[in-house]
């Protein structure tokens, strides 16, 4: 159970293929001139996507300049219902939360309620090491917090189970290990550092992760499609998620309490709504402008140097450098900034390219190997960018 930098609970990074016998049906355009030909490239590479076997389903949105390029749903939400995606389907996002929980974090320090200098041990004084690890470093993935998704117990065993936020931190406070390394030394991709980051806004608001984040986000915004997860609700276009031994081979996802992976991946949305919230985010309307700079600053560690230069694992998967909850990269030159998400079933990515004013949108119901947003993100990337394509 890996909670990557763009999977939650997967054991392989879903990266997406093309099938080779399909690259004929599709012409990218090296450039496209206007947004009309741009959609329609858009619209091809996702029905490929689909005929391929990346995912059952897979719902886009594109904007530029802040006006809809192309929305629009692909393939199935339920195999086994023969149901359509549709542009109000929902879908679990996984790792995307991180962003949410992180800016509710930043609207607290904006308030006065808490800093992010502040220590582990003020929230949660009991967990191992607290006393050594600042809420940035949980921030930046520096604080060498052991990610619970690769305990193989709570994989094997507890994934179904569920419990109260502090009930879970107690759980991973009872891990084997508990601490990869010293504090501020290395890198490493930290589910736990964000499931304890959500409880301690819980602790701070004293409300539930899930009432802030509509209180203070998703109604606000008219996000309609988007809440933290439950299993249990009832939720009018919930998309069925599926697991997948390779292209076209699914099998209904492993079952899950999103108890389990709270402030660090428990969220559902539409691409529709992620469209809003980097529309509010990046437009000013979240957070302040200092508190939306560091949010997009990338981390450093005790020495000064850059939190890039000092991996933990060959397979983390920093995509360049890490603010809070956002990978900072470079796109031949074009700035990329956003989030990958993976959880049993799905696989979702949102990505904005501020240079350009384009922001991109892609969730599937599919993960695994070569399943999932990976290359069609990629693909929809290029040609949003009008960068010829490297297939």
């Amino acid at each position: 159970m890996v909670f990557s930098l763009g999977g939650l609970f997967v054991n392989h990074p879903a990266r997406g293929l093309l099938l080779s016998a399909l690259l004929t049906l599709v012409s990218f355009p090296a450039f496209c001139a206007d947004t009309s030909a741009m959609a329609a490239a858009i619209d091809r590479a996702a029905q490929a996507a689909i005929a391929a076997g990346e995912s059952p389903g897979l719902q886009v949105a594109v904007f530029k300049d802040g006006a809809p390029v192309l929305v629009k749903g692909y393939g199935s939400a339920n195999l086994e219902l023969n149901v359509p995606v549709g542009n109000d389907s929902v879908f679990r996002i996984g790792s995307v939360t991180k962003q949410f929980t992180a800016a509710a974090l930043l609207k607290l320090q904006e308030e006065g309620k808490l800093s992010t200098n502040d220590k582990l041990s003020k929230y949660y004084p009991a967990y191992p090491r607290a006393a050594d690890v600042t809420l940035a470093q949980m921030l930046h993935h520096t604080s060498g917090l052991h990610n619970y998704t690769d305990d193989e117990v709570i994989l094997g065993r507890e994934a179904a189970v569920t419990l109260t936020t502090d009930q879970w931190v107690e759980r991973f406070g009872r891990m084997t290990k508990t601490q990869d390394f010293e504090p501020g030394t290395r890198w490493s991709y930290s589910n736990t550092a964000y499931f304890l980051l959500g409880g301690i806004v819980e602790k701070v608001e004293g409300k539930p992760l899930a009432t802030v984040l509509a209180t203070r986000f998703f109604t606000p915004l008219g996000m309609k499609q988007t809440a933290l997860d439950n299993e249990q609700d009832i939720v009018a276009g919930r998309v069925a998620g599926y697991d997948a031994e390779a292209p076209g081979k699914f099998k209904n996802a492993r079952l899950i309490s999103m108890t389990i992976p709270g402030g660090a991946g428990a969220m559902r949305s539409s691409a529709s709504d992620l469209v809003k919230w980097n529309a509010a985010l990046f437009g000013g309307k979240v957070l302040q402008p200092a508190s939306f700079q560091a949010m997009i600053a990338p981390g450093r560690l005790n020495d000064g140097k850059l939190s890039s230069t000092a991996m933990t694992k060959e397979g983390d998967a920093l995509p360049s450098e890490y603010g809070y909850a956002l990978g900072i990269a470079k796109v031949e030159g074009h700035t990329r900034i956003g989030h990958g998400g993976g959880i049993f079933g799905f696989n979702s990515s949102l990505q904005e390219f501020p240079d350009d004013h384009v922001t991109i949108a892609v969730i599937a119901n599919g993960i695994g190997p070569k399943v999932g947003v990976g290359q069609i993100t990629k693909r929809i990337e290029r040609i949003a960018l009008s960068l010829a394509s490297k297939e």
